[in-house]
Formats: C-alpha cells, sequence, structure tokens
C-alpha cells in the first residue's frame, strides 16, 4: 500500500500502518515535521512523493545546496519546486557533512519548526532511505542521527516519507548513529 504510514519501535518492534489521509488529520493538531531523501530519484517522482504528503515548503537541510545529480541543485531545486507551488530555503547551518556550532545548528532547528507551525514542511538530504538495513538498523542520514532527536525535543513528531511512498515514525534517539 503506498499511502501507508509504518510506526515501529526498536524494542517492541510493534508496526501500525495508516494511510496518508489520518496523517493528513494528524497534522492539524499537532506539530509534523516530515523528512525525505531525493537519492536519485527522477524529479518528477520525487514531487510526487512530496505531493502524496501535502509538503508545502522543503528545507534543504545539506551543508551545499549540491548534488550529482542536477535536478537537486539548490537554484534548479528552488525553481522546479517553485513551478510546482512548493516553497524552499536551504537551511547550512542543519548540515550533516559540516556540523554547525550549537547556535547555528539551533537558529535552523528553529527556522524548521516556525515554518513547520505555519504550513507542512519537509527536511531534506540527499539520502534516500533514512535507516541502514543492517540486522540493526542504524541511522544512515543526520536526518535521524543529528536532526530528528533536536526536533522532537522541540514538540515535533517525525515522519521520515521513504522511497516506496510509504512513511515511517520511530524513535530515533534509539537508533545507533554517528551523528
Amino acid at each position: 500500500c503506498r499511502n501507508a504510514r509504518v510506526r515501529f519501535s526498536f524494542q517492541s518492534k510493534a508496526i501500525n500502518a495508516r494511510s496518508s489521509s489520518s496523517v493528513a488529520a494528524a497534522h492539524m493538531s499537532s506539530l509534523i515535521i516530515y523528512t525525505i531523501g531525493h537519492g536519485r530519484h527522477p524529479f518528477a517522482y520525487f514531487l510526487e512523493l512530496l505531493r502524496q504528503y501535502e509538503v508545502a515548503f522543503l528545507c534543504d537541510v545539506r551543508s551545499a545546496a549540491r548534488s550529482r545529480w542536477p535536478q537537486y541543485n539548490g537554484r534548479v531545486l528552488e525553481e522546479n519546486l517553485r513551478e510546482a507551488g512548493i516553497g524552499y530555503e536551504h537551511l547550512p547551518e542543519c548540515g550533516g557533512k559540516v556540523i554547525a556550532p550549537p547556535a547555528e545548528l539551533s537558529r535552523g532547528l528553529d527556522r524548521v519548526v516556525e515554518l513547520a507551525s505555519e504550513m507542512r514542511v519537509a527536511i531534506m538530504c540527499s539520502e534516500s532511505q533514512p535507516l541502514t538495513k543492517h540486522t540493526t538498523p542504524r541511522a544512515n542520514c543526520h536526518r535521524v542521527g543529528l536532526l530528528a532527536p533536536r526536533l522532537r525535543a522541540r514538540g515535533a513528531e517525525i515522519i521520515h516519507i521513504l522511497p516506496d511512498g510509504r512513511a515511517i515514525e520511530f524513535d530515533e534517539s534509539a537508533v545507533p548513529s554517528i551523528w
């Protein structure tokens, strides 16, 4: 089911699925921030994923808004999203390759929360899978290991959009991470 949202815990391995319509209903009652990785997706498919979850604004949390895939270079991405009616802002202080000093990182996270309190927001980096496929999954990107725990501490619910269109939730602080 492409519109399923899966919630699991690393302790209990419990799995619950919710449709994207129940995701939309939940967004109205709490601060929800989506995460997504562009991976190697053609832009049209990436846009389809954003639309599936009704994302209105994309926060680019890469240290540098560059990619080997030209459709994900900052200016090109911003223009393509604008044409699709989706806002864009690059927040390099939330990047994972060069971790910003705590005050700068905090300022970037505050900006994400500010935007998410006004509209549906997704934070984006390049890694399409938030978790590794190891027996014990590990954070595959800084969205999971660095940003999500800090955003949760600010009261946000975090939902990770997967490349196949499903979404998952889990306790990111329970996931081994290098960040």
